[in-house]
């Protein structure tokens, strides 16, 4: 075989070798590529006016129910500003829920546009000399839920609603009557710094946001005061009572607990529910230097009584060292109703708790109203009508 042969023989091989490599190529199964673009989403929602600016992390959740304007749910432990398209200041009428928004209110200075108060807000502002507009509709009855068809007959432009104390189901209801509805935290509240975030959020909702940063600047003295006077003192244990069968008691993961800290001392009770019930046992586990106790039998002597019933109460140093306290209504309100006041609440604790550094030797069993009101200067903060 001579050499043009075998030159044509190894051209027939490649040939016969590339035509089975591309018949390979054309059977293998396609595969599918993916290409991720930018995708312009176009959403239509009812038209809420809402700006929120805030100083660190902050949750916010805006929500429009039915034809209602909802301004606003804020859960912060930041400066926190809300606004709202709202009716001018001068032809407001404002329907107030709960002692939580009152407090809000009458503070910022707008208590003369106050269409609608409840009976526990308007007793509480009755011992800062406030008078309540004559023609304001007052709720005698708001637990579970005020009624609905009170607060249309008294016609507001605008309505405080208290979501930490009606909660949501409420607040269904509350929105199909087509007002604006501003939402605070209010009773769900845990420190002062989510309840000044309640009265920023208030103040500007209704147009008055310089209002809302004098009232913070006002409740941060006070609580500053009694923080230097407590400084460096002993942190005695407090067990708060709101009831005795069941023990019903704040634990420290509510605003009470913060108050008791602000005063000075330190809620032992720590059970996950910021409302809980605790058993005889755990209270004497718990062994308080202090048991301080809202007016819950609407009688000192009687509360007193009811307190020193509960099995094994006396095995406690709270009752060896003479250490129960029962407040008075005023008090009572104070620590109990999450607002701008409620600094206050601190301060009366802090004084049971540490007497020595607000210049008492001691500090009445039963705290009343007359007592407060004579030993704790009490004031709104100063504001525009």
């Amino acid at each position: 075989m001579d050499y043009k042969s075998t030159i044509l023989i190894v051209l027939v091989v490649l040939l016969v070798a590339a035509v089975g490599y591309l018949a390979y190529k054309v059977n293998q199964p396609v595969k599918t590529m993916t290409i991720t673009s930018p995708v312009t989403v176009t959403t239509t929602a009812t038209p809420v006016t809402l700006t929120s600016t805030a100083t660190s992390t902050v949750t916010l959740t805006t929500t429009t129910v039915a034809t209602s304007t909802v301004i606003s749910t804020v859960t912060s432990t930041a400066t926190t500003t809300i606004t709202t398209t709202m009716a001018p200041t001068q032809n407001m009428r404002i329907a107030s829920l709960d002692p939580a928004c009152s407090q809000i209110i009458f503070t910022l200075g707008l208590g003369n546009k106050v269409v609608l108060i409840d009976t526990y807000s308007r007793q509480l502002l009755s011992y800062f000399n406030v008078t309540i507009p004559s023609n304001t509709t007052v709720l005698t009855s708001i637990w579970p839920a005020p009624s609905i068809e009170a607060v249309v007959n008294a016609s507001p432009t605008v309505v405080c609603y208290d979501l930490g104390f009606y909660g949501a189901s409420t607040l269904a209801s509350f929105s199909s009557i087509g007002l604006p509805l501003v939402i605070i935290n209010g009773t769900a509240d845990r420190t002062f710094q989510q309840i000044e975030a309640d009265v920023y959020s208030v103040a500007k909702a209704l147009g008055v946001p310089e209002r809302g940063l004098a009232v913070a600047s006002w409740m941060n003295n006070i609580i500053e005061g009694i923080r230097s006077r407590v400084s460096g003192l002993s942190e005695p244990t407090v067990v708060f009572m709101d009831w005795n069968n069941p023990i019903y008691s704040p634990s420290n993961v509510t605003f009470i607990g913060y108050e008791l800290t602000i005063a000075g001392g330190l809620d032992v009770v720590n059970t996950t529910i910021p409302w809980s019930t605790i058993t005889p046992s755990q209270l004497i586990a718990y062994d308080p230097d202090y048991i301080i106790a809202s007016n819950f039998m609407g009688n000192c002597t009687a509360t007193l009584e009811a307190i020193m019933q509960i099995p094994g109460i006396n095995y406690t140093k709270a009752v060896k060292e003479g250490h129960v306290y029962v407040l008075g209504n005023l008090a009572t309100s104070l620590v109990e109703e999450p607002g701008p006041l409620s600094v206050y609440g601190a301060e009366i604790m802090a004084v049971i708790l540490h007497p020595g550094a607000f210049g008492l030797s001691n500090v009445p069993q039963c705290v009343s109203s007359e007592w407060v009101i004579s030993s704790l200067k009490l004031t709104l903060p100063s504001q525009g009508g």
